[in-house]
């Protein structure tokens, strides 16, 4: 499996993580740099075409609000349903049903980028419930990993880009020591505040 190292021939050091963990025995997230870097290291899960469904939507701006979180997860969904390794795990185990899903996940990436408190649900609870029926290992989680980060970097790039990234390796590794029983370590707890009054942020 290859890992995005985000360089540009140079070496980078790990993104810093909260008391200066990885998510657990999942590969390290080291940020890009520079715009040859968008593809690379991706290896097989790069140059697929349109991954969005809407066209051939580039400009790599930073994710500013809902719409483009539900266009980044959509697509991350679209590539993933077609993953030899985890591709199964949706459409086989979960029968996951996007357009229903879509709006939940929008929620949890929006409250995890502006802390907008959307987002009230169990993600253990449901990633527990998905392991009792088809083990999720390191190579799995990797896997997820590995097509977000390639996702993330195909569409967007800037601060809430690479925070998507880094939230996302800090989640992966608290769930995949959990689902397998072991202790959280470093648990990623999303922000639950409300958004005032008549203002809903990142929307």
């Amino acid at each position: 499996m290859s890992q995005h190292n985000g360089t540009d021939g140079g070496s980078t050091q790990p993104y810093p993580q909260p008391g200066g963990r990885t998510a657990s025995a999942l590969a390290p997230y080291a940020p890009r740099s520079g715009t040859a870097a968008r593809h690379a290291g991706h290896g097989d899960i790069a140059g697929h075409g349109d991954i969005t469904g809407h066209g051939d939507i580039t400009g790599h701006g930073d994710i500013t609000g809902r719409g483009d979180i539900i266009m980044l997860v959509e697509a991350f969904y679209r590539r993933a349903f077609r993953d030899e390794l985890i591709g199964p795990v949706f459409t086989e185990v979960v029968q996951l049903d996007l357009p229903r899903h879509l709006p939940i996940m929008a929620d949890f990436w929006q409250t995890v980028l502006f802390k907008v408190g959307l987002y009230r649900r169990n993600a253990l609870a449901v990633h527990l419930a998905i392991a009792a029926k088809s083990p999720l290992d390191a190579a799995s989680f990797n896997r997820w990993l590995q097509l977000w980060t390639a996702t993330v970097d195909e569409l967007f790039a800037g601060e809430k880009a690479e925070l998507a990234k880094v939230q996302a390796h800090q989640i992966a590794g608290s769930l995949h020591r959990r689902v397998n029983g072991r202790p959280a370590g470093a648990l990623h707890t999303i922000g639950m505040r409300q958004p005032e009054a008549g203002r809903r942020p990142g929307s």
